[in-house]
């Protein structure tokens, strides 16, 4: 069943099996149509006005159900071409590192022990990843992560000597250690890249994190920028495997 929308606020019954504002019932409409192969992937869908006119919408009711489309991952808008049905981009994947941040973000039972704080020369790597001269003096922390008593994460991290910025100060919150994975909780942080790989514990960070030294672990390095998109800190984690685990979702999801 379709109704005509007025111009007031009345819900538009585009399809009894659909509820919600015009917008949201059209939006499920359109999929349904994609779904069905209706629309196929790659395929351009009817012009805003075509589908105004077939449902008996204002075209920007049919603007406002393209977009949720569109920042879903399903249509595409390509200026002076129309609107594309998308597949899915089975090559990027976002990571929920189960386990780590559940232990991060229960602050009770999270312990933090400072190793080392104080100033000392940028590594090569470090300097590369700050964009500094190797040898230049940054500050260093060194901490040890234990979670209910039990040692779990070891941290080093380098970052910019600035006595004006208050980011050194922050990062001594145990807060600042989930951030560079969730963005939460620190304002100073724009963006983080991170990298997971394998790795080999030496005797020293077997030690401290209290497993063998063959116990294989994973290592965390990151960089983390500013909001002048200037890079601030660079470091690494490392933590025994059965710490993190990784679930993705691939495609288009509802939620």
């Amino acid at each position: 069943m379709t109704m005509k929308e007025d111009n007031g606020n009345s819900v538009v019954i585009i399809k009894s099996s659909f509820k919600g504002p015009a917008y949201v019932q059209l939006a499920a409409l359109i999929k349904e149509k994609i779904c069905s192969g209706e629309f196929p992937q790659g395929s351009r869908i009817p012009a805003e006005v075509a589908i105004s006119k077939t449902y008996g919408v204002a075209v920007m009711t049919v603007r406002q159900a393209i977009h949720i489309l569109a920042e879903k991952g399903i249509l595409r808008r390509v200026h002076g071409s129309g609107t594309f049905v998308c597949g899915p981009d089975w090559t990027r994947a976002a990571f929920n590192m189960g386990g780590l941040l559940e232990k991060l973000e229960d602050r009770k039972a999270v312990e933090i022990q400072i190793l080392y704080a104080g100033m000392a020369e940028a590594s090569r790597s470090a300097a590369d990843s700050l964009e500094i001269e190797p040898g230049e003096m940054t500050v260093r922390l060194e901490r040890l992560v234990s979670y209910k008593g039990k040692p779990f994460l070891l941290n080093r991290s380098y970052l910019k000597y600035d006595p004006k910025s208050p980011i050194v100060e922050s990062e001594m919150e145990a807060s600042s250690l989930s951030s560079l994975f969730t963005g939460k909780d620190n304002g100073f942080v724009m963006k983080s890249q991170l990298k997971l790989e394998p790795c080999v514990l030496n005797p020293r960070q077997a030690d401290l994190l209290k497993v063998p030294q063959d116990r294989p672990s994973f290592k965390i390095s990151y960089t983390f920028y500013g909001f002048a998109d200037e890079a601030m800190g660079t470091g690494w984690f490392m933590t025994p495997k059965e710490n993190i685990s990784f679930t993705t979702r691939i495609g288009v999801w509802d939620d």
